[in-house]
């Protein structure tokens, strides 16, 4: 009995101990430190790149952390409605930037995927025509310790139509700091002359090895995912656009330094270059609370296996009961 109680008290110390890990990553954290600073909706285009299907409404914005603590992510959700107020369909999303400090800014976008069409008895998105009004707001975030690395800032950045009308900025990614990071990438959102996020873009890792040594360079390209000629025949006029910058660790390297790599940009100059767009990369927060979890949850299945066998050890030798008297 004692060593069953000892193996109890064991496992109690080793989960509490991942939870410890997993909540010193990502702690649940207040609504208010994070705020929806502007969005707007169209029709994903059968170009699209990020939307799951040609025709799902699409909704891109932004959201800024706005408390005093550095937000590991940001969970936006977004509502549907008809001209009579009733909601045609919900999704909820990530947004693109992670770890965010105090006052920085990440893009988001939402793919409201086919509902069910009960009478056909097939998903359809041909409800999207009747949409007139969509709301968003933010239903998670959650605060972390981890921090950017610091060292990473764009270079020779310049913004100008392509051959094709197309908004695009390209650039360069420099490591000016002290330490090799792992891969980098580029969330890029575009405005139009009013300040209305009218589209953005998340560039695939830029570099190839997996990793940007102190004093290298990596180029990017960013457009709009989905073109916005195509969304609205010409009329989003993308006026300017700003840029932040993401990146993983190196992998066996400690936690980088709080980083504030984001900047904006003028109007478009001359036309020249084409553009790249590739989906956004996983992460790395995410892949480590799923590797967290499933730890533990190895961990409790051992346990209750190491226990299940105690327990038929001591049943397979324990005396029979005494005899009934004669």
């Amino acid at each position: 009995m004692k060593k069953v109680i000892t193996t109890v008290i064991l496992v109690a110390l080793i989960l509490a101990s991942f939870t410890t890990i997993l909540s010193a990553s990502r702690v649940k954290a207040d609504l208010s430190e994070a705020r929806i600073l502007s969005y707007s909706w169209y029709i994903a285009p059968s170009t699209t790149v990020l939307a799951q299907n040609p025709g799902d409404l699409v909704v891109v914005g932004e959201v800024q952390n706005v408390g005093s603590n550095i937000i590991g992510s940001v969970i936006i959700t977004g509502f549907a409605y008809n001209s009579s107020g009733t909601a045609l369909d919900s999704t909820s999303f990530q947004a693109f930037g992670t770890d965010l400090l105090p006052g920085q800014i990440s893009p988001f976008y939402l793919d409201f995927l086919p509902v069910l069409d009960v009478a056909q008895d097939t998903m359809t998105n041909s409800y999207t025509a009747s949409v007139t009004n969509v709301t968003v707001q933010v239903v998670v975030v959650s605060d972390t310790n981890v921090t950017q690395y610091s060292g990473l800032a764009t270079e020779s950045v310049t913004s100008y139509l392509d051959n094709t009308g197309t908004f695009t900025v390209s650039g360069n990614v420099q490591n000016n700091g002290t330490k090799t990071v792992g891969n980098v990438w580029v969330l890029a959102t575009f405005y139009n002359s009013s300040g209305t996020v009218v589209g953005l873009n998340e560039t695939a890792y830029l570099d190839p090895s997996g990793s940007l040594a102190p004093g290298d360079s990596v180029a990017f390209i960013a457009t709009p995912a989905d073109s916005p000629a195509e969304l609205s025949n010409g009329e989003v006029n993308i006026t300017s656009y700003s840029l932040l910058i993401q990146s993983s660790p190196l992998v066996g390297s400690p936690s980088p330094t709080p980083s504030t790599s984001a900047t904006s940009s003028p109007p478009p100059t001359s036309p020249t270059a084409s553009s790249t767009k590739s989906p956004a990369p996983v992460s790395s927060g995410l892949i480590y609370e799923v590797a967290v979890v499933a730890i533990v949850v190895v961990v409790a299945v051992l346990a209750a296996m190491l226990l299940l066998r105690k327990r038929h050890k001591n049943a397979q030798f324990e005396p029979p009961p005494p005899p009934p008297p004669p």
